[in-house]
């Protein structure tokens, strides 16, 4: 057994070793998106449905995890570690993030398959997926200190998610100036139209702008990692 020397290795072997957690996570993305993929669903409902089960993956998870450590006194333990605050929470949030993305991955080489002439998307689809599960982590980091309970993290994540997702055009497409402004702001607008385009929808967006918003949002949501580091941390 491979003995973890940092955050992110103990987190890969714990997620190894956790064999039925690790089949559940990886059937679960499938169970929701083959029947959307393979059943001649219009693309603008897939990308629908596709979008908010990108949205809510990550936040869920990391918010139930981190409450369950807060309660269990492990969060204390990593204050104790010689690591700056913001690193220690980059590291952990990127590497639930890349576990999270290794859930999305069949998913994903799915879409690529059924659209293989939509590959200017592919792209536009990874970066922006690996921006909203790095915000949703953060999300679920920040929610995890609001309250002990993990049943009442995942209500403190999902109701600011549902209005987001709307502003975001994910439900209706979006018309008026004032919204349309709006949604280029929000990190599911990319998301769902890269979601659109490689599903073979008309998106609002080109391949280069919803690529260029989703490494935009990536790197802003790693500098705002370090900067909240403590907050989350030290909440206590």
């Amino acid at each position: 057994m491979m003995l973890a020397g940092t955050i992110w290795q103990r987190e890969l072997v714990e997620f190894a070793q956790r064999r039925r957690a690790l089949v559940i996570k990886l059937a679960f993305p499938l169970l929701v998106a083959i029947p959307l993929l393979f059943s001649g669903a219009p693309p603008i409902y897939a990308a629908m449905a596709l979008t908010m089960l990108v949205t809510i993956i990550g936040p869920l998870g990391a918010g139930a995890v981190l409450t369950r450590e807060r309660q269990s006194g492990l969060t204390l333990r990593y204050r104790t570690l010689p690591v700056a605050p913001g690193r220690l929470l980059i590291e952990r949030l990127a590497t639930n993030s890349a576990i999270d993305l290794l859930q999305l991955a069949p998913v994903l080489v799915l879409i690529g398959l059924r659209h293989p002439s939509a590959f200017a998307w592919w792209p536009p689809l990874l970066l922006s997926v690996a921006a909203v599960l790095l915000i949703g982590n953060l999300l679920g980091a920040v929610a995890s200190t609001l309250s002990d309970s993990p049943g009442e993290v995942m209500l403190y994540v999902i109701i600011p998610l549902l209005p987001l997702l709307y502003l975001s055009g994910t439900f209706t497409p979006l018309t008026q100036p004032a919204l349309l402004v709006v949604s280029r702001l929000l990190p599911f607008t990319y998301l769902h139209e890269s979601l659109l385009g490689a599903l073979g929808g008309a998106p609002n967006l080109l391949p280069w702008e919803t690529a260029l918003g989703g490494f935009g949002f990536l790197v802003g949501a790693a500098g705002l990692i370090g900067r909240l580091g403590r907050r989350v941390l030290e909440s206590d």
